[in-house]
Order: structure tokens, then sequence, then C-alpha cells
């Protein structure tokens, strides 16, 4: 056993005192353990029968609607979680994050060896996550919802990159790294790595410098010239504040191939002042986590296994959710939506998030910051034309999201020929159907997403020449038949939402294309209040939330992965207080064909309702094959706490009849919930605030917000 003897004796103590019925099962000589297992399934049983007819309806599938979920006390989750662990004692499952080696879920084993002293190898995370459940199942651990002014206060902990004292300390770094630019183009100058637009003329001062510098600041081609691309840089331009360990993993990183690739733009985001000096001292943790990788990812890459199955791509081959694609240009998961990702400059990105499922193509080769090699190639049109028809003769597709990569890493010029082509589909495919019987005609396209963090990384890359092409597209789109167009973008945290990223939404909003967000759910964005505080903030700007992702992945995201009970708790105890009341939902629907006024209808719905924000989004995680869902039950444990999600697919969208056929897919959590805790406390977080996530065993997918009625992903 791996942890202090007193610790676990006391805390079994605890347990056995706490639960004497059961442990006098758990203790009796006369019964082996398929005895005790049918002892502890009739216990059980008749409890629920007697006392939790509601909780015995849903664990039998009597009744397992959405709102018999709801009407679930908190009690009833710790029975149902008791007897899904009765009844998958013994099972065996694959585990990605030990490179697929089998674990056995046995708790209720393990926990009878743990009573009767018996060698058994657990961790005290087992034992704590065994603990938290009989509290709850003996009613000494209850629900306790934080009031809506414990949630605002929560809030108010986590500073915006809009805040005056932020904005401050950035500009403060901006002019620093301005510095260190015009040491570095005075270097290329005088050698074979000149710029040819980015050079000072002869005998220009410092000063002077300086001052074009900051012109130069604004153009996005100027940041992705002089990217970061060293660890040993990274730590010049933060002013040498990265800790030594960190040092050491990045470079461990590099020597191990993972790019590193930072704009001197995001960099001016992080702030670089002793811990002892700052407001917040870990405001900007949401950004470190990815931009500084882990020891779990330098240690998986190499060996990383695709986390969306039906990502990966055989041509003429059907993938993981039945599609048959031309080429690896094509993903799909869902009959009525693809992604498309181009070869162009847009399999870049304007930086390198660590918790990127994109590392599975980069340790491949597929993917690279190598910007001239990823311009299109000759063969490039012909993949274009080949992936159109694709979606031109689809019977199902109405909706098509291009990304990367990112969307807007390709230039103008390439994605203007993207969009084009993608309007000529679009209109191919409506002429088409003129010619059909009406039971013969082809789903017609409705929707066109770009897929960006460049508002975030670099949002000068928001030009008025970028715009002035999306704004065309929307008003040619618009004439086919095509009434949404969408930029899907991923702030994670209010620290990212800057002037210049404010600014560059404004400009799309202006362009008429609706801005939405997608948040990755990363330990340091789950903070109590920060994924509440990140929407207020994007409401403000006229962005409306879309999806709060899990982190997804195995090994190599564990330290960035936030249990799923976490976003469980965070929907049902702080996103409650956004919810808009259903005498709303009629004016919701309008907002997205109205992007201009975006600003202003969410404040007047925020005014009207007295919500601090509108809680648009979903929170959710992508399975392996099945897309999106929260719905699931904890089916197990492994012996080191980590626990055994069963998921269902989301059965308010349509799918494959092989999704259909799967039914349901196996996730085991990267981490124990006692893990998950330990890391929150380092960042400064009380446990106590979090009590109550040891207790969501269960959960269900919420209904999509009728802002989004019609989307389709």
């Amino acid at each position: 056993m791996d942890i202090h003897h007193e610790t676990v004796s006391s805390l079994l103590q605890a347990i056995q005192a706490e639960n004497p019925v059961i442990s006098s099962y758990m203790l009796d000589d006369s019964m082996d353990n398929h005895a005790l297992f049918d002892c502890l399934r009739s216990h059980y049983q008749e409890i629920m029968k007697r006392d939790f007819p509601t909780a015995w309806a849903y664990y039998t599938g009597e009744d397992r609607n959405e709102a018999a979920f709801f009407r679930l006390t908190w009690r009833a989750f710790a029975f149902i979680r008791i007897m899904d662990y009765l009844d998958h004692e013994g099972s065996s499952y694959v585990d990605g994050n030990l490179q697929g080696q089998t674990v056995v879920s046995n708790p209720i084993a393990l926990t009878r060896k743990l009573f009767r002293g018996e060698p058994c190898e657990v961790h005290l995370d087992f034992i704590l996550d065994v603990l938290h459940l009989l509290r709850q199942l003996n009613g000494k651990e209850i629900q306790d919802i934080p009031s809506r002014s414990q949630v605002i206060e929560w809030m108010d902990r986590h500073p915006s990159g809009l805040d005056p004292e932020v904005v401050a300390w950035r500009e403060k770094n901006k002019r620093r790294i301005m510095v260190l630019l015009v040491e570095r183009i005075r270097k290329e100058n005088s050698g074979a790595k000149a710029s040819a637009t980015y050079r000072f003329k002869e005998g220009l001062d410092d000063a002077d410098a300086l001052r074009q510098v900051e012109k130069w600041w604004n153009e996005d081609r100027f940041h992705l010239r002089y990217a970061v691309r060293s660890t040993a840089e990274v730590n010049r331009y933060l002013d040498s504040s990265v800790d030594a360990q960190t040092l050491r993993i990045m470079g461990d990183a590099e020597e191990r191939g993972i790019p590193v690739f930072a704009t001197p733009y995001f960099l001016s985001l992080i702030d670089t002042r002793p811990v002892s000096e700052r407001e917040h001292p870990f405001a900007d943790e949401a950004l470190r986590s990815y931009l500084f990788y882990s020891q779990d990812l330098v240690d998986e890459f190499g060996n990383i296994n695709a986390w969306e199955k039906e990502d990966v791509v055989e041509p003429g081959k059907p993938n993981e959710a039945g599609w048959i694609l031309p080429s690896h240009n094509i993903h799909r998961r869902y009959p009525n939506v693809a992604i498309f990702i181009p070869d162009t400059m847009g399999r870049a990105c304007g930086g390198l998030c660590a918790y990127c499922q994109r590392m599975y193509d980069f340790q491949n080769g597929r993917f690279n910051f190598d910007l001239d090699k990823l311009r299109p190639k000759k063969t490039w049109s012909e993949i274009l034309h080949e992936s159109m028809v694709y979606f031109r003769t689809d019977p199902f597709l109405e909706d098509i999201l291009i990304t990367g990569g990112d969307a807007l890493m390709s230039s103008v010029s390439s994605l203007k020929q993207v969009l084009d082509a993608v309007l000529k589909m679009a209109r191919d495919k409506k002429r088409d159907n003129e010619v059909r019987l009406p039971e013969e005609r082809l789903a017609e396209f409705r929707r066109v997403r770009l897929g960006t963090k460049l508002p975030i990384y670099l949002p000068q890359r928001v030009t008025k020449e970028l715009v002035a092409v999306l704004e065309q597209f929307r008003l040619d789109a618009k004439e086919i038949g095509i009434s949404q167009c969408i930029i899907q973008t991923h702030f994670s945290s209010a620290m990212e939402v800057s002037v210049d990223s404010a600014k560059a939404v404004r400009r799309l909003l202006d362009a008429g294309w609706a801005v939405t967000n997608q948040e990755v759910f990363t330990v340091a964005a789950s903070r109590r209040g920060h994924t509440a505080k990140l929407r207020q903030v994007l409401n403000d700007i006229g962005v409306l939330p879309y999806y709060t992702f899990t982190v997804k992945g195995f090994k190599e995201n564990r330290e960035l992965f936030a249990n799923n009970p976490r976003s469980m708790q965070e929907q049902n105890e702080e996103k409650s207080i956004g919810r808009v009341d259903y005498r709303y939902h009629s004016t919701l629907r309008s907002f997205i064909a109205d992007a201009p006024n975006m600003v202003e209808h969410i404040e007047s719905i925020r005014s009207a309702d007295e919500v601090p924000f509108l809680a648009t989004d979903r929170n959710t995680i992508n399975l392996p094959g099945v897309g999106k869902s929260n719905t699931y039950r904890t089916i197990g444990l492994t012996s080191d706490g980590r626990r055994i999600l069963e998921f269902e697919f989301d059965h308010t969208r349509p799918h494959s009849l092989v999704i259909e056929k799967m039914g349901s897919v196996v996730i085991i959590e990267s981490k124990s919930v006692a893990h998950y805790l330990r890391q929150l406390q380092q960042m400064g977080e009380d446990p106590a605030e979090y009590a109550s996530i040891w207790g969501y065993s269960a959960g269900r997918l919420e209904a999509r917000s009728t802002v989004f009625e019609g989307m389709s992903k």
C-alpha cells in the first residue's frame, strides 16, 4: 500500500463507525465475495424500493427520461451509484491512460479487504471516494447549493483582461517585449535572416525604432514572423520569470519534438511580476496552463492515441462513426454536419495549446508551424473540388465547420477561395434539388462556421481586408438560404478578453457574423466562479457561450483535466444563476441573425431577467466515436481512485446507425477527484468550497439553448 498507515486506519475506522450494517456484512466470514455482493444488492434494493422508488425506477430503466433524472434526490444518486458498482463488480476495461492496459473495477471487493485488514494495493484516493459515497448514502453529506450572492462573490475573485489594472500591467509587458523585438530586428537586419518587410532604416535611433515596432505590433504578420519558438526565448520574453521545473519540462518537450510557438502579443498577456506583487496571484493560470506543457504530455508524446476516433480517416473506409470520407480533410460524426480542414496555412494555429487534440497530428507530422510549407500546394485545388463534391452530393449535410488548425490562419486569399467554393457548392446543391422530386431532395446548406482561436492568440488577424471578405460572403450566402454565419472561438478565461480581442469581436459582429464560444474546462478554468465570470465578460462584448468542454484526451492531458463531476457541479451550482426564463426564449431565437446588434440583444435579456449572464452553453465532453454528451453514470472505481463513467450519446440529435447501435461508451478518468482537489488547493483554492463534487456521480446533458435552435453541432 503506497499510503500512510495511520491515515488509512483513521479513514477506515470512520467508515466502519458510520456504517455498522455494511461493516457487519463486510466482516462476515460465512460469506464469500459473491454471497456478499448478493447480500448488498438485496439490502440496497429493499431500501430503494421502499424509500426511493423514483431512484429505483431510474436505476432499472422503467423511468429514465430527463424529468425523472431531475426528480432524483442527493441520496438517490448514491444508491444508484452503489448498485451500478455491484452490477459491474469484476468488470474489465481497456484504460487509454495506461496505453491500453486492462483495469478491473472491484471497489466492493477491495473495500472488504481493507475492512478485514487483508493485503491490497489501493491508493488513499480510492478510500476517500468510498468514504464520501457512503456518507452521501447514509445522509451524512448533503448537497448544499450555493446562493446567487455566493456565486457572484466567486465571480468577483477573477479579474478580466478589460479591467484597468490588468490593462496597465499588460501595457508595461508590451513595452518590455517591444524593446526585445527592437534588439532582435537589429540583429537580424545585419544577417541572413533579415526580413524584407520588417527592417529598420539606416541610422534609426532606439526611440524611433520602438515607435516603428509599435506600428508593426498591430499587424498579424509581424507577430507570426517574430513568434517565439523556443523555451529559452519564451522565458526571455516573460522577463525570466519561468520557474526552473517548468523550464526543464519545456526543454524536454522540445527535445521530444513538441513545438513551441507563441506570439509576442500572447506573451504580453502573461503576468510576469512576482506572485507577492500581483493583485490576483493566479489570475492568468488558465493561460499559463495551455502555454506550458506538463510532464505527462512530454512522457506520452510519440504514443498519444487519437481520443476522437472518428477523426482517424482512411479514405474510402468507414470511420469510427460509420462515415466514408474522401480524405483527411473531412471529419464527420453526425449526419447533418461535417468538419472541413483545408490544406492551407489553416492547418497551423496562432499558438499551440497544451491540451489540443491536434497533438496527435503534430506527433505524426501532419501539422506543424513551418508556415511556408503549409501554403497551398498545386494539388490543393483538386482536393478542394473533391471535398465540395462530397458536401454537394451528401443527402444529409447542411452545416459545414471550417477549422484546422485555425480557419483564420489561412491567408485572406486562401480563405476567400475556400468560402467561394463553399458558396458555389451550396448554390449548386440548391439548384440540383430543383430538378428532383420532393422526396428525393437533399438537405440544403443553412449554416457556415469558422473555428478559430485567433481572437485570443492574434486578434490583429481580424483586419479590414478579412472582414470585407467575411461580410461579402454573408451577403451572398443569405441569398441562397444560408441563414447563419458563425465564428466559433475558444476563450477559456476572462483574462483572455483584452482590449484588442474585444475590438476583433466587434469587427466580426459588424460583418454580420455571430460569435460563439467553446470554453475548454481545464483545472484552472474550473475554479469556483471562473467560468461564470467568463460568460459574463463574453456577453459584455457580444459573444454567446456555446459549449463548456471537459478536457479530452488520456494521460497526456491529466494535469489539465477537470473531472466530470466538477463539470456537473458547475452546471448545477454556478451556471444556474444565468438560466434564462422561458418567456424570453422566443426572443433569443432572433439573435444569431442580427449579429451587429448582439451586445444590445444580450443586455436586453440580462436586464429584463436580472441575470448576470446568459447561460446559453452546454457543459459537455467530446466522446470517442459518439460525439458530445454529458449523460453518464459512474459504474466503477479503479484501485487508485479514478472513476469509470458510462456515457450515453446525445439523444436530442440525429446520429449514424453505427452510433445508435453502439449505445454507450465507457471512459476511465485520468485522475481521481482527490487529485483534482489537491491541484485546486495548489492554486490557492479552498477544497471545502467544492465539497459537493464527490456526490456528482451521474449527469444529464442539458437541452440546447433556443438561441442556437437548429444548430447541429
